[in-house]
């Protein structure tokens, strides 16, 4: 019993000392790096500073009408996107679930007029409907008529 005290005694001092390290030993000095250079940027001391036209506007909206012909029977909604998420092999155009813009009763609305984001290129549109009997479909729609007017049917 009395070996082994002094055996457990012995190694855990070794190790410790091992584990603090013997100091010095840095073998020469670096210096730090040197700062970048920041570029030049020219400040504004007040807001007061800054002039905008008149008529300027954050408002980037515009609006659109989107027109709706179903011929079909089942019960279903179409929902509206502004993002693609990816294509499929097939070229469809699957939209980003995330950048959903609003959802459409084609039972119940012909005509629908959207205010969308000036800087959209493309309306997605996804139709679901509430049967089995018939398949969902995709529309990728530009957004590049000068009139706004927008058409889908099936």
């Amino acid at each position: 019993m009395k070996h082994s005290t002094k055996l457990l005694m012995t190694t855990l001092i070794s190790a410790l000392i091992v584990a603090c390290g013997g100091g010095g030993g840095g073998g020469g000095s670096t210096t730090p790096p040197a700062p970048a250079p920041t570029p030049s940027v020219q400040v504004l001391d007040n807001t007061a500073d800054i002039v905008a036209e008149r008529d300027f506007s954050f408002d980037i909206g515009e609006k659109i009408t989107l027109s709706v012909n179903y011929t079909g029977s089942t019960e279903g909604a179409l929902h509206l996107y502004s993002k693609a998420a990816y294509t499929t092999a097939n070229g469809d155009v699957i939209a980003d679930p995330t950048s959903r813009v609003t959802t459409l009763y084609p039972n119940m609305a012909g005509d629908v007029e959207l205010e969308v984001n000036g800087n959209w290129t493309h309306l997605y549109a996804q139709w679901v409907p509430m049967s089995a009997q018939e398949s969902e479909q995709n529309w990728s729609i530009a957004l590049n008529n000068s009139n706004n007017n927008y058409h889908i049917d099936f």
